[in-house]
């Protein structure tokens, strides 16, 4: 499987509270260790984009809670993101996040089979 996701974010458009509901403790962690309100607005968009960026690279049927919950946006110790799926490391996944004080966007590219298998695409949907 190969796929490219990309998404965008405005970041005055977050509700911390409301995202921290498809965030795993890791990432509320990562995210409580910024300084500042603004600062962590960014990051949770930034983390948001990464999910949903991965999400359109695996090429899911449909974006709900669980699915969101599933894709875990971790950091190395260097500040560089990578992905679990359902708790596993997806080495096969890169991922890119950046930000402004406006805006958060994320790249991930799938370039192999995940640790575990996905769920089938609905009729309709290209594979």
């Amino acid at each position: 499987m190969f796929g490219v996701g990309i998404d965008i974010v405005e970041v005055q458009d977050i509700d911390v509270d409301k995202l921290y509901k498809v965030f795993s403790n890791c990432e509320r962690e990562y995210v409580d260790a910024s300084t500042n309100f603004d600062r962590r607005r960014e990051v949770v968009a930034g983390i948001f984009a990464g999910k949903e960026a991965v999400f359109k690279a695996l090429k899911l049927d449909s974006l709900g809670l669980q699915v969101l919950r599933d894709i875990e946006i971790r950091h190395h110790a260097n500040g560089c993101p990578f992905v679990c799926y359902k708790g596993k490391v997806a080495s096969n996944i890169e991922l890119s996040i950046s930000h402004t004080r406006l805006t958060a966007v994320a790249v991930a590219f799938c370039l192999g089979e995940l640790p575990v298998p996905l769920e089938p695409l609905g009729k309709g949907t290209r594979p």
